[in-house]
C-alpha cells in the first residue's frame, strides 16, 4: 500500500525549514508566484528572487528535481490536473478582500488535507493503531504549539479508557521519558521533524525499547528515521503566514482519524464513554435559578 508521491508545492513546503536563507528566497518566490512558474526561466526566477542561477539550481536539487525544467513541468502538470487549485484562486490574504481571503485560506487547507490523506499509508496507520491498542501507556512528546495536538488526542483517548500521558511542557516530557517501558508507546508530533529536546526523549525511548510513532511534515528527518512508524502530514502554512506560524490542521486531522478508528474498533469504547459522561456530566448541567 504505497502513498502517492508528494506534489511539488507540498514538497517545497516540506523542505523549506532545511533550506539555506538564499534558497528560501527562491522558494518564497515560487510559492507566491506558482501560477506563473511554468512560463519562467531560471534567469527569470533568479532575477525576481534577487538570487543567482546557481542558487536556483541548488534549490531545485534540494527539492528533489534534476533540473528546473523538470520542476517547471511538474508544477505545470499538477496545475493542469487540478492538484494545485489554489494557483488560480486569490494570491494573498488581505483585510481589503475578506471574502477572497477566506476562499484562499479554505482552498489552501482543503488541498493540505487532501495531500495529507494521499501520503498516509494504510499499512503504516494500521501498525500505529496496533501499537496503541497493545500498549500499557501512550506517552506523548512535542515542542511548542505541537503540544496541544498531543493533549487533544490524550484527552480523547482517556474518554474511551485508553491510558495516555501528555505532560504540559517538553521539559516534563523529558522527565516522563526516563520512565518509559517496553510495553509503552512514545507518540511524537513534530512538524519540522527535529528538536534537540525531542532527540533526548527519543534516546530515552530507544534505551527502554519503547516503540515510537512519529507524526511529521518532514518524514525524511533524522529523528523520523528512528521511529517504528512514521505518519506524514502535509503543511501549506508557508503559503499563508509562513511556516513559523504552524496551524496544525493536518496533524489535528490525523489524530482525529486515529481516535475515530480506535473508537470504532474498541468493544468497550462506548461503555467507557458512558462512564465518562456519568462522571463528568453533572458539571454541564444547568444550576436552577433561585428566586
Amino acid at each position: 500500500d504505497m502513498a502517492r508521491q508528494l506534489g511539488t508545492i507540498d514538497t517545497i513546503c516540506a523542505c523549506y525549514d532545511q533550506l539555506p536563507d538564499m534558497e528560501r528566497r527562491v522558494a518564497d518566490f515560487i510559492l507566491q508566484n506558482r501560477a506563473d512558474v511554468p512560463h519562467l526561466s531560471v534567469r527569470d526566477i533568479a532575477k525576481d528572487s534577487q538570487t543567482s542561477g546557481a542558487t536556483v539550481s541548488r534549490f531545485v536539487r534540494h527539492a528533489g528535481f534534476d533540473s528546473f525544467a523538470s520542476m517547471r513541468l511538474a508544477i505545470a502538470s499538477e496545475q493542469a490536473a487540478g492538484d494545485d487549485s489554489v494557483a488560480e484562486a486569490a494570491t494573498e490574504i488581505s483585510p481589503r478582500n475578506i471574502a477572497g481571503s477566506l476562499e484562499y485560506i479554505l482552498e489552501t487547507k482543503v488541498q493540505e488535507l487532501r495531500s495529507t490523506v494521499s501520503q498516509i499509508s494504510a499499512d503504516a496507520l494500521e501498525r500505529a493503531l496496533d501499537l496503541i491498542r497493545a500498549c500499557d501507556t501512550l506517552c506523548f512528546a512535542a515542542v511548542g504549539n505541537s503540544i496541544p495536538v498531543c493533549a487533544n488526542l490524550a484527552f480523547k483517548l482517556g474518554q474511551i479508557g485508553r491510558r495516555a500521558v501528555c505532560p504540559t511542557t517538553t521539559e516534563s516530557m523529558i522527565l516522563a521519558s526516563l520512565s518509559l517501558r517496553r510495553t509503552d508507546v512514545l507518540f511524537v508530533v513534530s512538524a519540522s521533524g527535529y528538536s534537540r529536546r525531542l532527540e533526548t526523549i527519543i534516546d530515552n525511548a530507544e534505551d527502554s525499547d519503547t516503540p515510537i510513532v512519529f507524526v511529521t511534515s518532514n518524514p525524511s528527518s533524522s529523528l523520523a528515521a528512528r521511529a517504528d512508524v512514521v505518519l506524514p502530514v502535509v503543511s501549506r502554512d508557508q503559503l499563508l503566514a509562513g511556516g513559523q506560524f504552524s496551524s496544525h490542521v493536518s496533524p489535528d486531522f490525523l489524530v482525529e482519524a486515529l481516535f475515530l478508528l480506535l473508537y470504532a474498533s474498541a468493544d468497550d469504547a462506548r461503555e467507557h464513554a458512558r462512564m465518562e459522561r456519568k462522571s463528568l456530566g453533572r458539571d454541564k448541567e444547568s444550576t436552577p435559578t433561585l428566586n
